[in-house]
C-alpha cells in the first residue's frame, strides 16, 4: 500500500483529487516529481488500470525517472503505462496509424541533420542564387510557418522572405520525406492532431484507451500540444496538470504561458492545487526569488517558504571586465572548496547565453579545474555515432536516403560524388529511390566499370543484413556490420591520432553496447524499434554530470536540476533582461529567468557583473542587471571593491594572485 504520511498536505490532495481536471501549481523544489509519481501510484492503487494511464513530460530523463520512481512505489502494476515525452507518446500513435496517414509503419524519423541535407539540396535545385540562402535559417523559417492541418506554408514576400522560394524549397522537402517513408520531429505532433481532426474512429480509441491523463511541466506546453491534450480530455476530463507559471522560459521555442494562466478557462469546474513549501533553498534564497518574481503581473499568486533556516546573504561579485569577472569567480570557488572539501559538482556557473562561456573555460583551463560544459556536443552528434546509425536506418528503412548518402562511400569505397550523381539520375529515369537504383546499377551505362562494381558490392553487403532482421539479435547484426565495414579505414584516413581513433572506435562500440542493453530490456526487440528510440533521444543524456565536473550552463540547461552553490555570471543590462528579447517578448520572461537562475541553488548564491565588457570589438560600458534591484537590501553583500582595474596579460589583481599561489601550492 502506498503511504502518503510522508506528504504534506497540499501534495496529499494533489495525489488523491483523481477525478475532473486538476491543475498543480508547483512552485521550484517543492517536491513536483515525488507528487507526480505518487499521484500515479495512488491511481493504480485504486484501481484505475495501467493502460487507461497517460502521462507525458518533455525529456527522456524526466519520463525515465518517473517511469522508475512509479515502478519502486507499486512494482509490476506499472504494466501497460504510457509514461514518455510528447514527441515518443506522438511517435507510437503515428506508427499505430500509419495507414490512415500515408505512412509505411517502418517510418524513419529524420533530426536536424537530415532535415538541412534536404533543404540544401533543394536550394540548389529551385534557385540559380542558392548560395545567398543559409539552410538553416530557412529551415527554421518553413517549419514556423507551416500549418498544422495542412502540409503549406503561411508565408508573404512582406515577411522579409522570397516566398515564392521558400514555397518550391518547401515542397521539394516534403516531397522527399515522402519518399524516403521519413517524417520530422514536428510531424510527431502535428500528424497526431491531424489523425483526431480526421479520423473520429482513432480520436474515440485514443480517448476511450488513456482516459487519465497526467501532463508534467504544463507551462512549456504549445499550442499544438495543447489541442492534442484538449482532444484527448474532450469527454471524460479526467487531466492533471502540473507546472509553475513562473519557471515558464521557452516562449522562444513555441511555449505559450497562456496554456496554464487559462487552464481554469479551457476546462471549466477545475480543482486548482498550490504547492509552496520549497525542500531546496534557504529562506534567504527564496525571499530573494520571490522579490524578483512578485514584478511579473501576468502570474499565478504563490510565495515559496520553507522550514530551513536563513543561510547566508546573497553575495553580488563586481568585476572590471569578463576576463577579470572570469577570474574572481573561478578562484572565489576554488577557495570556498579549499574550506569546504566539496566535489566541483557541488558549484556551478550559469549564464543567459552560451557566448559568455569563453573567458571562463580559459581560466578553468588555466587553473585545470575539471568542468563540463552542458549542452556541448552530445553522444549522439559524433560523426562515428551518426555514420554508423546511418547503417542501421538504412537495414530498417531502405528508402532512407538521407542514411543512404551519408554513408554510401564510408569508408571510402570508390563510390564518389561524380557516381553518386549518376544514380540520383538513374533513380529519376527509374521513378523509384536511390536504394533501388543501387539494385539495378548494371542498367546505367552512365557509371564506371570500378564504380559500379563498389555499388553491387555495397547493396549486396546491405542487403545481406537486411535479411537478419527479424532472425538474428539486432546487436550482434550491429556488431557484425560494423567489423564488415572496416570503419577503421575511415578514421585512420581523416584522423592521424591514434589515441582519437581509438576512442572513437570506444564510441561505436558504446553504441552497440547500448543496443545490447536495449535487447535486455525489451520484450520483443527489433532493431527497427531501437533506431527509432535513438531518433527520440533528446540531448538530456547526463553521463557527465555524474562525473566531478563543475558544470557550466546557461540558465535554460540549468532548469530542472539544483546545486549546493550557484554562481549567475554575466548579470547586466543588455544581458539578463537580454535586450534581443525584451523588445521582442518584454520583460516577463527574462524575469523568469532571473527567478529560475536563483531557485537553482540551495545553500548559497552569487552573482556576479562586469563594469565594461567588449562587444564586436569595442568596449562597452555596462550597468549591473535591473533585476538585482529588486532584491531587498538587508538580502544582498556587495563585494564590489575585490578587483577594480581590467585585467592584462601581465599583471593580474593582488586578490586573484594571492589566491593563485594558494592554489599552486594544493
Amino acid at each position: 500500500m502506498v503511504s502518503l504520511t510522508n506528504l504534506n498536505p497540499q501534495q496529499r490532495k494533489a495525489v488523491t483529487t483523481i477525478d475532473g481536471p486538476v491543475l498543480v501549481l508547483s512552485g521550484a523544489g517543492t517536491g513536483k516529481t515525488r507528487t507526480v509519481t505518487f499521484r500515479i501510484a495512488y491511481m493504480l492503487e485504486k484501481g484505475i488500470p495501467a493502460k487507461h494511464i497517460l502521462a507525458v513530460t518533455f525529456t527522456n530523463k524526466a519520463a525515465r525517472e518517473m517511469r522508475d520512481r512509479v515502478r519502486k512505489l507499486v512494482g509490476d502494476a506499472a504494466g501497460e503505462m504510457q509514461i514518455s515525452t510528447f514527441h515518443s507518446f506522438g511517435a507510437r500513435l503515428v506508427r499505430e496509424y500509419a495507414a490512415k496517414l500515408g505512412l509505411g509503419t517502418d517510418f524513419t524519423i529524420y533530426d536536424s541533420g537530415d532535415q538541412l541535407s534536404i533543404v540544401r539540396k533543394a536550394l540548389r535545385s529551385v534557385s540559380v542564387t542558392w548560395k545567398k540562402y543559409k539552410p538553416d535559417e530557412v529551415l527554421q523559417t518553413m517549419l514556423k510557418s507551416r500549418a498544422p492541418l495542412e502540409d503549406t506554408l503561411a508565408l508573404r514576400d512582406g515577411d522579409g522572405v522570397d516566398a515564392a522560394v521558400y514555397q518550391r524549397v518547401w515542397d521539394v522537402y516534403r516531397t522527399a520525406l515522402r519518399q524516403n517513408n521519413a517524417v520530422d520531429f514536428d510531424d510527431l505532433l502535428f500528424l497526431p492532431l491531424r489523425l483526431f481532426r480526421r479520423h473520429a474512429d482513432a480520436l474515440n480509441a485514443c480517448r476511450d484507451r488513456y482516459r487519465y491523463i497526467l501532463v508534467d511541466e504544463y507551462q512549456d506546453t504549445n499550442s499544438i500540444q495543447f489541442q492534442i491534450l484538449h482532444a484527448l480530455a474532450g469527454t471524460h476530463r479526467n487531466i492533471c496538470v502540473v507546472g509553475d507559471d513562473d519557471q515558464s522560459i521557452y516562449g522562444w521555442r513555441g511555449a505559450e504561458i497562456r496554456n496554464i494562466l487559462d487552464f481554469e478557462k479551457h476546462f471549466r469546474h477545475a480543482t486548482t492545487i498550490t504547492l509552496e513549501e520549497n525542500y531546496r533553498s534557504t529562506s534567504t534564497i527564496l525571499k530573494a526569488a520571490n522579490a524578483v518574481i512578485a514584478k511579473n503581473e501576468e502570474r499565478k499568486a504563490k510565495a515559496l517558504w520553507t522550514r530551513h533556516h536563513a543561510g547566508e546573504p546573497i553575495r553580488c561579485l563586481a568585476a572590471p571586465d569578463e576576463m577579470n569577472e572570469a577570474e574572481i569567480v573561478v578562484t572565489d570557488i576554488i577557495t570556498h572548496r579549499r574550506d569546504h572539501h566539496g566535489p566541483y559538482s557541488a558549484y556551478a556557473i550559469l549564464m543567459r547565453m552560451n557566448a559568455l562561456s569563453r573567458p571562463f573555460e580559459e581560466v578553468l583551463r588555466r587553473y585545470k579545474i575539471p568542468y563540463v560544459v552542458v549542452g556541448g556536443m552530445q553522444f549522439y552528434d559524433r560523426k562515428e555515432v551518426r555514420d554508423f546509425l546511418s547503417y542501421l536506418r538504412l537495414l530498417v528503412n531502405p528508402h532512407d536516403d538521407e542514411a543512404l548518402l551519408r554513408i554510401i562511400n564510408v569508408p571510402p569505397r570508390n563510390i564518389g560524388p561524380t557516381t553518386v550523381e549518376k544514380l540520383g539520375r538513374h533513380a529519376g529515369e527509374l521513378k523509384t529511390d536511390l536504394y533501388e537504383a543501387l539494385a539495378r546499377a548494371d542498367a546505367c551505362g552512365e557509371i564506371a566499370p570500378g564504380a559500379r562494381e563498389a555499388v553491387k558490392s555495397f547493396h549486396a553487403v546491405i542487403e545481406e543484413f537486411r535479411g537478419k532482421l527479424g532472425t538474428t539479435p539486432p546487436s550482434r547484426i550491429a556488431r557484425e556490420l560494423f567489423e564488415r565495414i572496416e570503419y577503421r579505414r575511415e578514421l585512420e584516413a581523416a584522423v592521424k591520432n591514434k589515441e582519437d581513433i581509438d576512442s572513437r572506435l570506444a564510441n561505436v562500440e558504446s553504441l552497440i553496447e547500448s543496443i545490447a542493453y536495449y535487447e535486455r530490456q525489451a520484450a520483443k526487440p527489433s532493431l527497427a524499434e531501437y533506431v527509432s528510440n535513438i531518433s527520440l533521444m533528446s540531448n538530456d543524456e547526463d553521463e557527465e554530470m555524474q562525473k566531478d565536473k563543475l558544470p557550466v550552463m546557461t540558465i535554460h540547461a540549468a532548469k530542472g536540476l539544483e546545486f549546493p552553490f550557484v554562481y549567475l555570471v554575466g548579470a547586466e543590462q543588455k544581458v539578463i533582461p537580454h535586450e534581443r528579447s525584451v523588445a521582442e517578448n518584454g520583460y516577463a520572461e527574462e524575469r523568469r529567468l532571473m527567478y529560475v537562475a536563483i531557485t537553482r541553488a540551495q545553500r548559497q548564491f552569487t552573482v556576479s557583473h562586469c563594469r565594461s565588457r567588449m562587444r564586436f570589438g569595442t568596449l562597452e560600458q555596462r550597468q549591473p542587471s535591473e533585476f538585482l534591484k529588486d532584491i531587498p537590501e538587508d538580502l544582498i553583500v556587495h563585494l564590489d571593491n575585490i578587483c577594480s582595474e581590467p585585467a592584462s596579460e601581465d599583471r593580474v589583481s593582488s586578490y586573484m594572485k594571492e589566491l593563485r599561489e594558494m592554489y599552486t601550492e594544493e
